[in-house]
């Protein structure tokens, strides 16, 4: 008697059988499309990589066929003959430093992209730490005013710089063109550091400031050490920009000896003749200062971008 209501029991606590095969088709059903989305998803995810690998090469690919075009020899760039140099050669690097004596104005731009981007940077930084940090009248104005010269177009600027310059005395000189620089990436640098120094938690300074620290040692002992990935992004990006820059270094400057690589390479041509393996080593030169230094400050500057991109 007890096995029969045990039996009895158990069949009356299990669900009637259409319901269970309705249940078992709801989870098939289920699994399958989950297994459906996957699928898509890998293969969405393959698409992605695939466009983004090929536009990665697309545009690499001229900067690639400069570098390696700088070892062939000016018959074989001219004929179009292979990819890849045959004979290889360096006699375009040899020309490049021999005839327009390209060392020396890549000095030239070394001293515009350091020093503009030191100047950028410090004062830049002096200004963005009050203004993401205390509370004071005109802060808004400030912040809108030097934000908003990032939308003002450098053309824009050329008749009043070169005046102002000229005025200044500065016009066709090393120092006036670093200060010009330093301005002009101003208001990048403001903005990048400013964002980044509102998110460092403040009680650390607070901290500080009860040990005794003052103003500039708090900013020199924890601000700046924290703040490291944004000045190393908002470096490269300042660097890489007055590396490149063209348009001002050729309005204001004259003489050779205060000319940047960039001027120095549209003048190649007129330098003597063509000399087209001279200007692609020179090229490739160029274009190497600033890869490496991304190379070397990637880690940071990578830590910089995505400051702030995760909530904690």
């Amino acid at each position: 008697m007890t096995a029969s209501a045990t039996s009895t029991g158990a069949t009356s606590k299990q669900a009637p059988l259409p319901a269970r095969r309705d249940a078992l088709g709801s989870a098939r059903v289920t699994t399958r499309r989950r297994h459906l989305s996957d699928r898509r998803g890998a293969l969405a995810s393959t698409v992605l990589y695939v466009v983004l690998i090929v536009a990665t090469v697309l545009s690499l690919l001229p900067a690639f066929w400069v570098m390696v075009s700088s070892f062939k020899t000016a018959a074989q760039i001219n004929t179009g003959e292979g990819f890849w140099p045959t004979p290889l050669t360096v006699q375009g690097y040899i020309d490049a430093f021999t005839q327009i004596h390209l060392q020396e104005y890549i000095f030239n731009s070394l001293l515009y992209a350091i020093g503009g981007t030191i100047g950028a940077l410090v004062v830049a930084f002096l200004a963005a730490y009050p203004l993401a940090r205390f509370d004071f009248r005109g802060k808004a104005f400030l912040n809108v005013t030097f934000a908003l010269a990032l939308a003002v177009p450098l053309v824009g600027l050329a008749t009043p710089v070169f005046f102002i310059v000229r005025e200044l005395g500065l016009f066709d000189s090393k120092i006036g063109l670093v200060i010009l620089y330093a301005a002009l990436q101003f208001p990048f640098t403001f903005v990048v550091l400013r964002s980044f120094l509102q998110s460092i938690p403040p009680e650390l300074e607070e901290a500080a400031m009860m040990d005794g620290a003052g103003y500039f040692t708090i900013l020199g002992r924890v601000v700046l050490p924290l703040s490291r990935p944004a000045i190393a992004t908002v470096s490269v990006v300042a660097f890489v920009q007055i590396w490149n820059e063209f348009f001002f270094a050729n309005l204001l400057t004259v003489s050779a000896e205060n000319q940047s690589v960039q001027l120095a390479l549209a003048a190649f041509k007129s330098q003597f003749g063509f000399n087209i393996t001279g200007a692609l080593a020179g090229a490739t030169i160029v274009m190497l200062v600033p890869i490496i230094l991304f190379l070397v400050l990637q880690r940071q500057v990578i830590e910089g971008l995505t400051a702030g991109a995760v909530k904690s």
